[in-house]
């Protein structure tokens, strides 16, 4: 099977809130959608508030656990994304941090979940002084110089670089990769959705969630849209909007520059760009097409407090928008706080969406970031094969993968079970010894990367059965596959010699039998509804890990 995006599901942790069967339910459904791996799901026992939280709060309970789980779990070679669900405050009170120190109105220390976390090293810093950068309105480096700090020249935005994004890359204050002492190091973070207040439902969330995962590499036959007009929302940031979508229309892409709020009646957005606190979509009647980006900038876009005023950003989403942004607090409409016009340059050269806002707004600490992190319309996939080992083929001892075939392909990764194994040069093999995989089901993940500034993957991925020791466990449901929400799901696992036998769902332990057979009672709502999958791994002399299970519940 092939996908690719800018950045991948391996490359992602999905954080969900244990404690909510929204979140649940998506996190569900998008893991089956982009095949995020079982290593890459976090649960959460979240029981604060689902819109804000003291920082305090956000660090102990959530971010930290977070980043404790990417270590343990030996993906920090790996992980550039740090996805919440939803059912997770969206706005996070800093002040906390900071009980002596005034700031100006303008850089109130108020932050967005996604902020916060992208923002990470400053959060955590220890010193009051490092954490204060946090705020600043040039804190993000990954943005390409010299457009940090609303230092933005028309020319220069047209004829900026876009890049791809890794977490261990260390960008300096002039936007360039090195590994200087004043370097930073971020993780792209993005919301899939929030359902409280003025947010959307989940059946919104999911529509737009798969629709924007199914865009990948789709070209849309559409155009972007810049939209002008007389209002401080517009002004702050469309002088540049001449010169980008230039460049846009230079690359193959449509798109124009007119005046008015909304682009009234244009059935063939591909993208959208304007300056308005309150609109009407539906009334309009335009049409968003899948994978599209759609922005404001307004005060209150991010707000999704009951009763709050202007059109929040959940807007676009409900009318089939790939993503949209908007700030939690206040900004004072400080065009560093919101993303350059650049953004959707980047977005038509082939990044993902993630990488696109971080490539574009250079304070990016109130912007809450809403949607499909990994969508990538204009992506231009590498394709290749890999021979050595065939689906579902039984092997032992070592073996050795070659990929070929792909244009452009400066390394390929090979994951085992999601988890970073090895990588090669183009035209070298991928060597794995099987014997230090327990016995059964495993996937193998082999990773191309484009040779080029923005760094495309494309993927294949082989389930094997590895067989060293002639240990299997057998993993069965006894009740039906298909089950409601108020259901008990019965799963019994058996391997004998086993010393004990334990159920997962993607890397949450469910329950555990001693000794070499047994049978767990797991209630449906602990699962979430929709798709999901459970495994049996044993321990003994001979561990063994069982074939998936499927599970659905509705």
């Amino acid at each position: 099977m092939l996908a690719f995006a800018g950045g991948g599901p391996e490359n992602v942790l999905l954080v969900v809130n244990s404690n909510s069967d929204p979140s649940k339910r998506i996190a569900n459904n998008y893991v089956n959608w982009r095949q995020i791996p079982p290593s890459n799901v976090v649960y959460i026992d979240w029981k604060g508030g689902n819109e804000f939280a003291p920082a305090d709060r956000f660090r102990d309970e959530i971010l930290w656990p977070v980043l404790r789980a990417i270590e343990e779990r030996h993906l920090a070679s790996q992980i550039d994304y740090i996805v919440y669900s939803c059912d997770f405050p969206w706005r996070i009170n800093l002040r906390p941090l900071f009980p002596d120190q005034k700031f100006r109105p303008e850089f109130d220390p108020v932050a967005s979940i996604n902020g916060a976390t992208y923002l990470a090293e400053y959060l955590l810093a220890p010193s009051p002084e490092l954490r204060m950068f946090i705020v600043g309105p040039d804190a993000n480096q990954y943005i390409p110089s010299p457009l940090q700090a609303n230092l933005v020249q028309c020319s220069e935005l047209a004829n900026v670089a876009s890049r791809g994004f890794r977490r261990r890359y260390r960008w300096g204050p002039n936007g360039i990769k090195n590994d200087s002492p004043v370097s930073r190091g971020y993780y792209l973070s993005v919301m899939l959705g929030v359902t409280q207040g003025r947010g959307n439902t989940t059946e919104e969330i999911l529509s737009y969630l798969q629709s924007s995962a199914n865009a990948d590499g789709t070209r849309p036959n559409g155009t972007i849209y810049f939209m002008w007009n007389k209002d401080v929302r517009s002004f702050t940031r469309d002088k540049c909007f001449a010169a980008v979508a230039a460049q846009i229309n230079a690359g193959g892409v449509r798109a124009v520059v007119q005046q008015g709020q909304i682009p009234n009646g244009a059935r063939d957005i591909a993208g959208m760009m304007i300056g308005a606190s309150d609109f009407d979509l539906a009334k309009s009647q335009i049409k968003i097409l899948p994978g599209a980006i759609c922005d404001h900038l307004t005060s209150e876009g991010g707000i999704f407090t009951t009763g709050a005023g202007q059109t929040p950003l959940s807007e676009f989403l409900r009318h089939g928008a790939a993503g949209a942004s908007g700030t939690v607090v206040e900004p004072r409409a400080l065009q560093a706080k919101f993303p350059l016009a650049s953004m959707q340059l980047h977005y038509v050269r082939g990044c993902s969406l993630a990488e696109s806002f971080y490539q574009s707004v250079s304070g990016p600490y109130q912007l809450l970031i809403v949607g499909e992190p990994l969508c990538q319309p204009w992506a231009s996939k590498p394709t290749f094969n890999v021979a050595g080992v065939e689906p579902n083929q039984t092997v032992k001892g070592s073996i050795s993968l070659a990929p070929s075939g792909a244009n452009a392909v400066g390394t390929y990764e090979l994951f085992v079970d999601g988890t970073f194994a090895t990588k090669a040069a183009s035209g070298s093999p991928l060597t794995l010894d099987t014997k230090k995989l327990a016995d059964g089901h495993h996937e193998l993940r082999v990773v191309g990367t484009r040779n080029d500034a923005i760094e495309t993957q494309g993927r294949k991925i082989l389930p094997i059965v590895v067989d060293n020791h002639g240990a299997a466990i057998e993993l069965k449901l006894s009740t039906p596959w298909r089950v409601p929400k108020v259901a008990k799901v019965k799963i019994s696992a058996r391997q004998p010699g086993a010393k004990s036998i334990t159920f997962r769902q993607n890397s949450r332990n469910l329950g555990r039998v001693e000794g070499e057979s047994g049978e767990v009672e797991i209630s449906a709502a602990t699962l979430g509804r929709g798709p999901s999958y459970v495994q049996a791994f044993s321990e003994g002399s001979a561990p063994a890990v069982s074939t998936p299970v499927r599970i659905f519940v509705e």
